[in-house]
Formats: C-alpha cells, sequence, structure tokens
C-alpha cells in the first residue's frame, strides 16, 4: 500500500481490517457473487427505491445501508449458506436482507425513525422489512419476525417491552 494511503489509514492493523474477506463464521454466504445475482439484487434494490447509482458490490464487507451518502452496500452475506441453521439471520433470503436494508434502515433514516440503540434499530428493521416490503413470501416475512425476536431475545427483551419505542407504522 503507498505510503499516502497508509498514512490515511493509521497502521498495518487497521489497514488489515480494511480488506478483510467476510467472515459469517458460516452463517451467512462467503462466496463472491454471480453476475446474475447482482443483477436480481440490483433490481430488487431499485424497485425498493435506491437509486441504482448508489448501490455497490464488495466481497470484503458486508451488506449494509449506509445514512451518511445514501448507499447500499451489497457483500457476499446477502445470500444466505447453504448450511442448515436454527438461526434465524442464517435463512433470511437475499430479498429479505435488501429488505431489512432499505425498508428496514433506509425508510426509518429518511423519515427521521432510526433508533439510538443499535439492538433496538436492527430489531426495527426486520420487523418494517416483515411488514411492508413488497414481493416477500410468507416464509421470508416470518424469517424476519423470528430475526428480530432473537435479537430481542438475545438483548433480555421481549416485543411487548419495546414495541411502544418501535416505529412500525405505514411508511
Amino acid at each position: 500500500m503507498n505510503t499516502k494511503i497508509m498514512n490515511l489509514f493509521g497502521d498495518d492493523e487497521q489497514e488489515k481490517d480494511l480488506f478483510r474477506k467476510v467472515d459469517t463464521g458460516g452463517r451467512r454466504n462467503e462466496n463472491p457473487l454471480t453476475q446474475q445475482q447482482k443483477e436480481e439484487t440490483t433490481e430488487y434494490a431499485i424497485s425498493l427505491g435506491m437509486p441504482e447509482d448508489h448501490i455497490h458490490y464488495t466481497e470484503h464487507g458486508y451488506t449494509s445501508y449506509g445514512d451518511s451518502f445514501d448507499v447500499l452496500r451489497i457483500g457476499t452475506d446477502v445470500y444466505p449458506t447453504d448450511i442448515l441453521s436454527s438461526s434465524p439471520n442464517s435463512r433470511i433470503s437475499w430479498k429479505g436482507a435488501i429488505a431489512h436494508e432499505l425498508i428496514g434502515h433506509r425508510e426509518a433514516y429518511l423519515h427521521g425513525w432510526t433508533q439510538t440503540d443499535a439492538v433496538l434499530e436492527e430489531v426495527q428493521a426486520s420487523l418494517r422489512a416483515a411488514k411492508f416490503a413488497p414481493e416477500l413470501t410468507e416464509t421470508e416475512r416470518v424469517d424476519l419476525v423470528e430475526d428480530a425476536l432473537n435479537r430481542l431475545a438475545v438483548y433480555k427483551k421481549t416485543l411487548g417491552e419495546v414495541e411502544s419505542s418501535l416505529f412500525l407504522k405505514e411508511r
């Protein structure tokens, strides 16, 4: 890495972190996306209102919505793994993952509905996607709800305890 870029990122440890391979511990896909997968995820993201020039692909980062620049970053983890898992997050389909980022996080951000608590933000994103995202199957919706409930269980909370603080109304 050249000196100018090194100075931007600091030490070698930060450099390694910046270019690390996605490691989901086998819970999500880690293989590079095919051109067909990129085309279908792009098409669905556009149908959910994401401008095409704000969609970026990475093999070195996770799927996420970046509100600072209104960017959808799609990583290899957008697809579930082929390995059977009891983890609800591992079962979320690529459409469910895109809906989680755009209907869940992006719409919340654009309307001022984001949560300051990271766990509640993830719970809200999954529930909003399950409730409002178009073109999801019943199974995809159930997986998103189970993801939200699982996140709450880890947080040692119930939906009843936090529901009033979540924005789950129509867009």
